[in-house]
């Protein structure tokens, strides 16, 4: 199914935001302001003296875009910010002479684009619109309230688990540390045997020889 724009309620309302913004544009930009800085000196005028946080709530800007919006404005010399006499980490901001003056000279030209928006639409309507469109912005800052705790889940127990039956521990049978041996004697340093005699040799003397016997020569 093709999404329908004419009947989008977001479509609707930027549609009527266009209008009325282009029907105060010519009065904001003579003013020096724009319509976000209107909404700032609008909220302002009926509450001189709150603190930014004040000005967030009451504008919707968000928190980092409105400081940066307050620190142009206060420089262009529309507002000025003082510190809380209760809270030193806190400032309060004040309409300026030139701010008031700038707010008052935008104010009819506002008012007008918002009767520009009702143009065609009857009277019995522009007061459910109105209403409507303020129940829907409340309902929005409405602060989100905490959801109640969860009451604690009941704590099942886990049923006991059947404790395993222990093997009998065996015995450790210590090892037997071994023998040692004991050193070997030292073998006696043997005796050197003595000297066997030597049996002296006796030298026999040369026999004499015979003195050889003379023969006798045959006689012839």
């Amino acid at each position: 199914m093709a999404y329908t724009l004419k009947t989008s309620p977001s479509h609707l309302l930027h549609r009527a935001q266009q209008i009325s913004a282009n029907e105060s544009a010519a009065a904001l930009t003579s003013a020096g302001i724009t319509l976000r800085q209107f909404s700032v000196l609008s909220a302002l005028s009926g509450n001189d003296g709150c603190s930014q946080s004040d000005l967030v709530n009451a504008t919707g800007i968000d928190r980092s875009t409105l400081a940066d919006m307050v620190a142009r404005m206060e420089k262009g010399g529309l507002i000025k910010r003082v510190a809380s006499k209760t809270d030193k980490r806190a400032k309060v901001v004040s309409l300026m002479a030139k701010g008031k003056k700038a707010y008052e000279k935008a104010l009819p030209a506002v008012e007008k684009a918002d009767e520009a928006i009702f143009t065609d639409l009857p009277k019995t309507k522009q007061a459910a619109l109105v209403s409507g469109l303020k129940d829907m912005v409340a309902q929005a800052d409405k602060p989100v309230e905490a959801a109640p705790a969860a009451a604690p889940a009941p704590v099942v127990k886990a049923a006991p688990k059947p404790k395993a039956k222990k093997a009998p521990a065996k015995k450790a049978t210590a090892k037997k540390a071994p023998a040692k041996k004991a050193p070997a004697k030292k073998a006696a340093p043997k005796a050197k045997a003595a000297p066997k005699a030597t049996a002296s040799v006796t030298k026999k003397a040369p026999a004499k020889k015979a003195p050889a016997k003379k023969t006798r020569k045959a006689k012839k």
